[in-house]
This record gives structure tokens, C-alpha cells and sequence, in this order.
């Protein structure tokens, strides 16, 4: 049956996995992997149904239980999930608390926090051991932005499980957050955890208190962290020591010193991993003002590293900083004959192709859906078309493709946002919207890391910064003149530039249709674009300061451990 799913044979596959489940009705995996292969076909329907009969055989199996609450709910089903949790009342609490777990974040996804919090009370109380449970509590808990709640949490998980990593990493990450510029809690929990942790994550601690020491100014203390942290590593993961110290040393604009450190991690990086490392270097250069350098970095990276399309992208990327659209549109194609299946490149090529008009763009986005027809990108991209061509109904349709297929891109709620104001103004009301990207978490995407003013804003707060910035920029111009419309470029894609761009291009975000149509640059009149615009940000980087050029090169890419 897996031989005739992955030749997309699909009627041998369902015959083979029949003969399996009369066969074996009591082995749950037969069943788990026909509903998987029925809902990666779209039959939603048809994968409910295997999954009621299926647990019918084996009625509290785990694994089965959990995907059937999880199908039911992303039906919209939530009575017919609890239905499923409530047949744990007869079960003892060792064989059934981890589907109660899963209860508890259904209801944190489905806005529930009083229920939430309760499972988790009572799971904390009785399963007092397991670490994860304190760990998805807490996540709980941050997502509410209830901090001093989550630190309750973490600090009795850590009394129970003092050598749990992640929430020493987890408290770490609430302390800094809570500090206010002041790190006393955060320092005494960095030496706590030294004396507890594992002997393995010691220089993970380390580089995560070196960072959170560079976030707060204070560079000489950084540094020693990056010392201490270079003590307990292992000699195979070195180059991420010296990748982190260079971004650090690159913030502080010590270029040279920062040269050293990654001319270091590149002797040291695994040959899998180089790509990396030379992404890094090609960015400082272009960072330092030396473009030939960077392209014929990146040209290194293209021959030695063909299976790592990030590197492709951001040659692309590399152009577009440098306003050279004719020529990043090339290294897009050249891309694509390589990376074919890659949702990033056809976006960005879709972006790319904005100042040929949207019969350019539909033509793009046409091809890209051959090629990758679940792609979040690619769909937001088209998304933003049907904005600017006036057609909301196919932008709602594109833009809830876009967060099913990729829930963790998130410039796709961004433009589902804009589509809502737009559509409703300032009465529009986006809680679901809001609770949805909650749950989902996104982690990228370049209109999301502009509203990500701080790495450890949470979604929330990202959420609120977009929303302003859309209200401030669009809804204003909009109630003001009811005869403007949104630009073309009112949903094209930005980077992750600091809010001082306001000051550099604090122009009107929308135009009248007599005046774009009168405009013989179309897309290229930067006086025509909002702040959430991709050419407004590629198009004008010779006017931005040292510190809006290093975030629109390097976004909110953190170096992580």
C-alpha cells in the first residue's frame, strides 16, 4: 500500500490498504495510514469516516486518537472531538493523560483558556513527572501573554524536573522578556541552570545568555559568554559558536573582528552545513558595501552547495537590495531550473515581475501552481494579485489556501489582515483571524519579520504591530477619500526594515486609478507605495542608515544553537 501511495497509484493503494484492515482490523497503524493518505488527497470526509470505524477496533489507542480529535477539529467539529476525549473517563489516568494533554491544547486552540487552563492544572497535579506538560503550559501561557502566569509554571517544572532542558531555555526566554533592560533574574537563572543541566547543553546555555547580553547592550558580557560557551562545546559544533560571535561583533559594526570569526566557522563547518556559513559571509559583505564580493561569495556557495535553495534565494535577494531587478529576475529563473519545487523562489519571481503588470504576475503565478500547488508563498502571492486587481472573494479563497498549506509563513495573515480593513475598515473584526495565527505561531515571511519589532515579541504583539501600521497606512487613506483605491503594490511583500522607514517615505500608501493609470512607471513610483510595499524597501536602500540597511539584509534571522 506505502509502495502504491508514493507511485500515486491511488486505487491499488486503497485496495492494498483494505486487504490490510481485514486482515489486521486491531493494529491501529493500517488504519492511521490510510486516513493520512485520504486527507493528503483532500477526501476529508472519507478520512473521518476510516478514523471512527478504526477507533471502533481499537478504541483508545493513542496515535489514533489524537489524529481523530486533531481531523475533527480542523473539520470545525469541536463537539464531535470532545466527544472522542470524553471516552477517557473510564481509563486510568497513566494510560490516558497524554490525549488529555491533547484536549488541553485543543481548547487553548479553539480560544478556551479557562478549560485550558484547568487540564493543565489538573495534568500538572497528577502527572507531576513529565516534563512536556510544563513545557506545553507554559507555551500556553506565553501565547496569552500571561508571562508572570508561564514563570509559575516553569519554575515548579523546574523544582520537579531540575535537568529538563527546555525549560531552562524556556525561563531564560521569559526572564529576558520580563527584565525591563534589567537581567538580575535572567544572570541567577543562566547559573542555575549551569549547575542543574545537562552537561550537553551547557554551551547552549552559554550562547543563549551571550545573545540575550548583546540584545541588552552589553557587548563586553557577551563576549565572555561566548567564551564560556566555546569551553563546554563540542568541537563539531564550534563553527555555530563563531557564526554567533560574528553576528554579534557584525551588530556592533567590528567588521574585521567579525570577518575573523566567520573566516574561522568556515574551516571548521561541516562541508554539509558550509552553505551557511558563506550566506553569512556574502551578507556582511554586502553589509560592508563590497557587492562583488557578495555575488562572487554567493557564485561559491551556488557550486559547492547546489542542493541548498536558500543560497539561490538570496542571490535573488542580493539583486533586488541592489535595485537590479532585470538581474535578480534572471537569477530567480536560473533558480528555478535547479530548485523547481521551491515555493520561495516562484514567489519572489512572482513579486518580481510586479512593474510588467498583473497579466505578467498571473502568468507567473499560473506556472507556479504546476510546479507547487501547496505552497503558502505562492498562493499569499497570488493573494495579493486579486487585491490589487480588485477581486476580494478570490483573495479570501487564495489567502485560506495559503494558511492551510503553510501555517507558519506569516505574511499570509498579514494580507488576510489588510483584506479584512479594506473590505470593513475600521469596524472589521479579526479575533478568529488573530486566535488562528496564534495557533499557527508563523515564524517568517518579510511583512511578518517588519512587524516583529523585537525577537521575542510574541505573536500577539506582532499581530498589534501589523494591524497599526495596516490601519495607519491603508484605512486612514481610505476613509479619507472614499474614491481611492489600494495600489498595486498595497499587498507586495517588504523586508524586515525598522519602523524608521516611516521617516524616509511617509508618503500616501494608496493612489487614485486616474493617477496610476496616467503613471508611466507603474509600480516604480516610490511617492505611489505604503510602507508594507517591496519596492518601497529594495528600491531605496542608499538612503537608509547602518542600522535599517543591517535589518533589511539581515531581517530577524537569529543564530541559533
Amino acid at each position: 500500500a506505502d509502495l502504491a501511495k508514493r507511485e500515486n497509484s491511488l486505487k491499488s493503494a486503497r485496495r492494498f490498504f483494505l486487504k490490510v484492515l481485514e486482515l489486521q482490523p486491531y493494529a491501529p497503524q493500517g488504519w492511521l495510514e490510510y486516513a493520512k493518505m485520504e486527507e493528503e488527497c483532500g477526501q476529508l470526509n472519507r478520512c473521518a469516516a476510516i478514523l471512527t470505524e478504526g477507533l471502533k477496533y481499537c478504541p483508545y489507542n493513542e496515535p489514533l486518537m489524537v489524529k481523530g480529535i486533531k481531523h475533527e477539529e480542523r473539520l470545525g467539529n469541536l463537539a464531535a472531538a470532545r466527544s472522542l476525549l470524553s471516552r477517557l473517563k473510564t481509563q486510568s489516568l497513566d494510560k490516558a493523560w497524554r490525549t488529555i494533554m491533547e484536549g488541553g491544547l485543543l481548547e487553548a486552540r479553539a480560544g478556551n483558556i479557562v478549560v485550558a487552563r484547568k487540564i493543565f492544572k489538573y495534568l500538572i497535579k497528577n502527572v507531576p513527572w513529565y516534563g512536556p506538560i510544563y513545557q506545553e503550559a507554559y507555551r500556553f501561557e506565553e501565547k496569552c501573554e500571561e508571562y508572570h502566569r508561564a514563570i509559575i509554571i516553569v519554575e515548579r517544572g523546574l523544582q520537579e524536573n531540575p535537568r529538563y532542558g527546555p525549560l531552562w531555555f524556556s525561563a531564560l526566554r521569559l526572564y529576558e522578556k520580563t527584565s525591563d533592560g534589567k537581567l538580575s533574574h535572567t544572570r541567577s537563572t543562566v547559573e542555575r541552570a549551569t549547575k542543574n543541566i545537562s552537561k550537553e547543553l551547557l554551551w547552549k546555555i552559554y550562547f543563549e545568555a551571550a545573545q540575550i547580553e548583546e540584545r541588552a547592550a552589553f557587548l563586553g558580557l557577551a563576549r565572555a559568554a561566548y567564551v564560556r560557551c566555546v569551553e563546554y562545546c563540542p568541537e563539531n559544533l564550534l563553527w555555530k559558536v563563531w557564526l554567533g560571535g560574528s553576528r554579534t561583533e557584525l551588530n556592533n559594526d567590528n567588521l574585521d573582528i567579525a570577518r575573523k570569526l566567520l573566516s574561522r566557522a568556515l574551516k571548521e563547518v561541516p562541508v554539509k552545513m558550509k552553505a551557511l556559513v558563506l550566506l553569512e559571509c556574502s551578507r556582511l559583505e554586502e553589509y560592508a558595501g563590497n557587492i562583488v564580493k557578495a555575488r562572487g561569495i554567493l557564485r561559491k556557495a551556488k557550486k559547492e552547495a547546489k542542493h541548498e535553495w536558500k543560497v539561490f534565494l538570496e542571490a535573488v535577494l542580493l539583486e533586488m537590495r541592489s535595485n537590479n531587478i532585470k538581474a535578480a529576475i534572471r537569477e530567480a529563473k536560473k533558480a528555478l531550473l535547479i530548485h523547481r519545487g521551491t515555493g520561495r523562489l516562484w514567489a519572489v519571481l512572482i513579486q518580481l515581475h510586479q512593474d510588467a503588470g498583473i497579466p505578467a504576475q498571473l502568468q507567473v503565478f499560473q506556472e507556479a501552481l504546476h510546479e507547487v500547488p501547496k505552497s503558502g508563498e505562492v498562493w499569499c502571492e497570488g493573494a495579493r494579485i486579486a487585491l490589487s486587481n480588485n477581486e476580494p472573494q478570490d483573495a479570501r479563497r487564495f489567502l485560506e489556501f495559503a494558511i492551510q498549506f503553510t501555517p507558519q509563513y506569516g505574511d499570509s495573515f498579514i494580507e488576510y489582515m489588510r483584506l479584512e480593513l479594506l473590505e470593513h475598515r475600521c469596524n472589521a473584526d479579526t479575533t478568529k483571524l488573530e486566535q488562528i495565527c496564534v495557533n499557527a505561531d508563523p515564524n517568517y515571511g518579510t511583512m511578518w519579520l517588519h512587524s516583529k519589532k523585537h525577537p521575542l515579541d510574541s505573536t500577539r504583539q506582532v499581530l498589534r504591530n501589523a494591524k497599526q501600521i495596516l490601519i495607519e497606512t491603508t484605512v486612514g487613506h481610505l476613509e479619507s477619500d472614499p474614491d481611492m483605491v489600494p495600489t498595486r503594490d498595497l499587498g507586495k511583500d517588504i523586508s524586515a526594515d525598522d519602523e524608521l522607514l516611516f521617516n524616509h517615505y511617509n508618503t500616501s500608501t494608496t493612489t487614485t486609478r486616474k493617477d496610476r493609470d496616467s503613471s508611466s512607471e507603474g509600480g516604480r513610483a516610490i511617492g505611489a507605495l505604503g510602507i508594507l510595499s517591496l519596492h518601497r524597501v529594495y528600491r531605496l536602500t542608499n538612503e537608509l542608515s547602518a542600522e535599517e540597511r543591517r535589518k533589511l539584509i539581515f531581517g530577524s534571522d537569529q543564530i541559533k544553537p
